[in-house]
């Protein structure tokens, strides 16, 4: 596929990823723009417009049966989501999808199943971080062996409520349980989940969980979860997010501990922060983080093209769900929870 990579974008719920990926996509030389669509075909238009390529329509089968369409960027609400990638994997489509890719483990399966016959690329929205020059310093960090043994590791995220379109209160589908996979923990905790899944290159052995609604009693989901996991290579991550932050006092720390070193960041400093890893000084010493993203779409590309092997699959889609899974069973029982093996 020499030519560039043509691209439909299927729901826009996900509005905070759906127009700036839109508009990237519309930019780069490598990909083509050819639609976007979804029920409310004003906020497709909306899209398209902010974009400045592509069509708006709110006919998704139309554009799912397209035989010219290479790849479908599904940023839909979570329950319809599986739909859109059963459509897209059976018609050969690649995917770029939306966190958790469903809301069910049983749902997940048939999305896997689906992508693995058609042998099509898929990347899980949450696994975009990856990318980050951050990321990607503190993996190959990792990998040298800086921090020596990796023992523990913490990730938190204070965030406020959704917004169910840019400059609206309302939540909208993110606080319905028929329609979101769950409340403030799993907004975020899924990336983080990913971030340490691709970080340490261990699986998640156990989840135990706290959830409750601190803030909003009448949510009807959590707004706060906290979480202890355990890694079959022995590291143990606290991880906490929560839906408590007033609008603009959101703040997100993470810090990676090892017998050896550790590294640290926070968002209210902007600052990376290292101790050990082999240097003479004793204490700490704070760094301007690497800044910049990669971009997923060059990536998604050169992986459909043969010329890059996957950052992401859909195997790391159904790992991130799981675990997200086993801590909800995990809130509800009690008990540690064993995420359930890939199918």
């Amino acid at each position: 596929m020499d030519s560039p990579a043509r691209i439909a974008m299927v729901g826009v719920d996900h509005w905070y990823s759906a127009i700036p990926l839109a508009q990237e996509i519309a930019a780069r030389t490598d990909t083509e723009l050819v639609a976007v669509a979804d029920p409310d075909r004003d906020r497709a238009e909306e899209v398209v417009a902010k974009a400045g390529r592509g069509r708006a329509t709110s006919d998704a089968e139309e554009l799912l049966a397209d035989p010219s369409v290479d790849l479908i960027a599904s940023f839909t609400s979570t329950e319809r989501n599986p739909a859109i990638c059963l459509a897209a994997a059976r018609a050969g489509k690649h995917l770029l999808s939306i966190k958790p890719v469903a809301r069910t483990l049983d749902e997940a399966a048939e999305v896997v199943r689906a992508v693995r016959s058609a042998g099509v690329a898929f990347f899980p929205a949450e696994s975009q971080l990856r990318t980050t020059a951050m990321n990607q310093q503190i993996r190959t960090w990792l990998d040298e062996g800086r921090l020596g043994q990796v023992r523990t590791a913490s990730y938190s995220l204070w965030s406020s409520l959704p917004q169910g379109w840019a400059g609206v209160s309302d939540p909208g589908w993110f606080t319905d349980p028929e329609r979101a996979p769950g409340g403030g923990w799993i907004d975020h905790a899924i990336y983080h989940l990913d971030q340490l899944r691709w970080l340490l290159r261990a699986e998640v052995r156990s989840v135990r969980g706290t959830a409750a609604s601190l803030k909003y009693p009448d949510l009807g989901l959590e707004d706060y979860g906290l979480a202890v996991v355990a890694f079959d290579n022995g590291v143990i991550a606290r991880i906490e997010d929560t839906w408590l932050a007033s609008p603009g006092g959101g703040r997100q720390t993470m810090s990676l501990v090892g017998t050896d070193g550790a590294v640290a960041y926070d968002s209210l400093s902007g600052r990376l922060s290292l101790t050990g890893m082999g240097e003479t000084h004793e204490g700490w010493v704070h760094l301007s983080p690497p800044s910049g993203r990669g971009s997923v779409l060059e990536r998604l590309v050169a992986t459909v093209r043969g010329e890059a092997d996957p950052l992401a699959t859909v195997d790391d889609a159904w790992h991130n769900l799981a675990a997200c899974r086993a801590f909800y069973e995990s809130t509800a029982t009690g008990v540690a929870v064993t995420p359930a093996p890939l199918p």
